[in-house]
């Protein structure tokens, strides 16, 4: 595979690959639109097509890739960001571990950083962004593992299954991703 199509230095469990459509059927199960409400029951093909790489204009639009551990080659997850070329952000919408034994390893925070070198580093990006839910106290604990510092709390954000919930947003700024660099192979 191209170093284009696949990222991952040999430091970490996890390499990222290009997601695409063949993964649909792996990554399906994965997806709970309770948690990612860019998506709608039932998930289909072209709701997934929303985590591919994307091209316009020459630039990418949307990095989507496979998490794949690099011991067994087995395809664990993926991480997904929406560029914002006028702001010279990512804002990463999807990062999932999709087998329940392999969460709480530090495999998402291992793919995360491998997403956000791809920003900072390749894409050039200035910020990188994310919304998470309040109650979501193990993803909170990944973002911040993997350098994001929470900005704030949007109180009562969205509503699910008859109940408001919060969101946390977190950020990352290129300095912070170089300082958080600085001795490490990031």
């Amino acid at each position: 595979m191209s170093e284009d199509k696949q990222v991952g230095s040999n430091a970490t469990r996890v390499r990222l690959e290009e997601l695409v459509p063949n993964d649909f059927p792996s990554v399906r199960p994965w997806i709970d639109p309770d948690i990612f409400p860019i998506f709608r029951e039932p998930v289909d093909d072209e709701q997934l097509e929303r985590l591919l790489t994307k091209h316009e204009d020459g630039r990418p639009t949307s990095l989507g890739y496979r998490i794949v551990l690099r011991q067994s080659a087995q395809l664990v997850g993926l991480v997904h960001a929406i560029l914002d070329w006028k702001n010279h952000l990512a804002h990463v919408g999807q990062i999932v571990v999709g087998d329940p034994t392999l969460r709480n390893q530090g495999l998402g925070t291992e793919s995360l950083r491998l997403l956000l070198g791809i920003c900072f580093d390749r894409v050039g990006v200035h910020r990188a962004q994310l919304f998470v839910d309040e109650p979501n106290v193990a993803a909170v604990a990944c973002y911040k593992k993997a350098g994001f510092v929470v900005e704030g709390l949007m109180r009562e954000a969205s509503r699910r299954k008859g109940a408001y919930v919060s969101w946390y947003s977190m950020s990352m700024l290129r300095r912070e991703w170089q300082d958080s660099c600085t001795g490490r192979d990031g």
